[in-house]
């Protein structure tokens, strides 16, 4: 990276500068985006990667609930024996 300074640009620089950078970030990232159809798989990559999201956030959520769910029912069986114990003290 250089630190020259570069003078006014017009809008249309600046926005063909900046898409020149971010293709060839994501060329170096290992993900084409120079033709039509290389843009339609990049979006399906991650159409796949927000439904895993969102499928690895569900089970999560669901395992979660499952040992609170554990943890509560073991302290309300705490509570039902020791409370069996003290009534029924011969």
């Amino acid at each position: 990276m250089s630190a020259r300074k570069v003078g006014m640009m017009t809008e249309d620089e600046l926005i063909h500068v900046i898409r020149a950078a971010v293709r060839e970030e994501f060329s170096a990232a290992g993900m084409r985006v120079d033709a039509p159809a290389d843009v339609d798989e990049a979006r399906r990559d991650f159409m796949f990667l927000r439904r895993l999201r969102g499928w690895v956030d569900g089970t999560a959520s669901k395992i979660g609930g499952a040992i609170i769910l554990a943890v509560v029912s073991g302290i309300v069986w705490l509570i039902v024996v020791g409370a069996q114990a003290f009534f029924n003290k011969p």
